[in-house]
């Protein structure tokens, strides 16, 4: 009836949804057995979801209190890409409504791993320094785009015939 993918997320829902739930309960609503439970279980802690089990009569499976899942999720190059094209936006003259690209950054940078976070700040701060002189903007908005990709893939970027290295950005 069910797929295993759709089982998996099911399983992650029911998890957001309760505070714990039992294994035969699980079993039951996804029509396995309570081993196919412990693989699904197993797969999510897999991705990094902090799933704890609990042994025995009244025991069953919950998030780790306090853990909520962002709406989406990002690995961390996905994340910085989405951060730093929200971030040049404006500066490029691309946004077509400001507000809503600071929402939505504001909103990502939340949920962005600590190392991500220090990563997409030291970006925020050479932008913010190389963006006072108005002749240097155009410039500037390269130097970040090239920052960025050595950031995320560790290559070069050419502009222009350009090779661009932007070592300035990682120091």
């Amino acid at each position: 009836m069910y797929h295993p993918t759709t089982r998996l997320l099911t399983v992650l829902e029911l998890l957001q949804g309760r505070d714990r739930i039992g294994s035969g309960e699980l079993a039951r609503l996804l029509e396995v057995t309570p081993r196919s439970v412990r693989r699904y279980v197993q797969m999510l802690q897999d991705l990094g979801i902090p799933i704890e089990a609990e042994r025995g009569p009244g025991g069953g499976y919950g998030l780790r209190p306090g853990f909520k899942l962002p709406p989406l999720m990002f690995t961390d190059e996905e994340a910085l890409a989405v951060t730093l094209a929200l971030l040049a936006m404006p500066r490029l003259g691309l946004a077509l409504d400001a507000p809503a690209a600071v929402g939505a950054l504001a909103k990502i940078e939340r949920v962005l791993p600590p190392a991500v976070r220090e990563r997409v700040r030291a970006v925020q701060e050479e932008i913010a320094a190389t963006s006072d002189s108005a002749e240097r903007f155009e410039q500037a908005g390269v130097e970040v785009v090239a920052g960025a990709a050595r950031l995320v893939s560790g290559t070069s970027v050419a502009v222009d015939g350009r090779v661009l290295e932007a070592r300035h950005l990682l120091l």
